[in-house]
């Protein structure tokens, strides 16, 4: 079994990327499709913990694709007489944070073209899956990691602007289509 940081399942966003499921983002996206309709707020708030007690205590698995996360949400408003509810939600996955750190370990020391491969399929995953936002964090860990050294060095330097121009050029190349996703590097 595996423990997850917190009780609600994480969302697949695209072929490979997750988000976290969070408390505050069901309650957001649920109370903006019940504003200027009949619904109370209050109501709004109750159904997005119903869905987060369902999610925690009923869902069986780890992750849950984001069309079945909203299919499962519109049936529940649908099943409550709220079809106009339904209708107006914002079927818009929450925020996406990619591990660079997380990627540089599983292409390994000294593999930056792997790196560089594992970057592009997950920045694509995320925008084909409908995401607005990407996060990418861990830049220093995953530049040492990559490099092989635990004091940050010229070489370091070098590799952290090649990641920073690669997500820029990726950002450029996806905004054609999707000139509503952010693509930001963290710390």
């Amino acid at each position: 079994m595996i423990a997850l940081p917190h009780a609600l399942p994480y969302i697949r966003i695209g072929s490979s990327s997750l988000a976290l499921c969070e408390s505050d983002w069901l309650t957001e996206t649920l109370t903006n499709a019940a504003s200027g309709t009949d619904v109370p707020l209050w109501m709004a708030k109750d159904i997005s913990r119903g869905v987060e007690s369902f999610l925690m205590k009923h869902y069986k698995g780890t992750v849950i694709d984001s069309e079945d996360l909203f299919a499962r949400i519109e049936k529940t408003l649908t099943s409550l007489g709220l079809n106009h509810v339904a209708a107006k939600i914002d079927k818009t996955p929450p925020p996406v944070r990619i591990s660079l750190s997380e990627l540089a370990r599983r292409a390994g020391s000294g593999y930056e073209l792997a790196f560089f491969h594992l970057l592009e399929d997950q920045l694509t995953s995320a925008a084909s899956g409908g995401a607005t936002t990407v996060e990418c964090h861990g830049i220093r860990n995953c530049v040492r990691r990559l490099v092989s050294t635990k004091k940050w060095t010229g070489r370091c330097e070098v590799l952290k602007t090649e990641i920073t121009d690669f997500v820029d050029q990726m950002r450029a190349r996806v905004a054609a289509v999707r000139p509503d996703l952010t693509l930001v590097i963290a710390s």
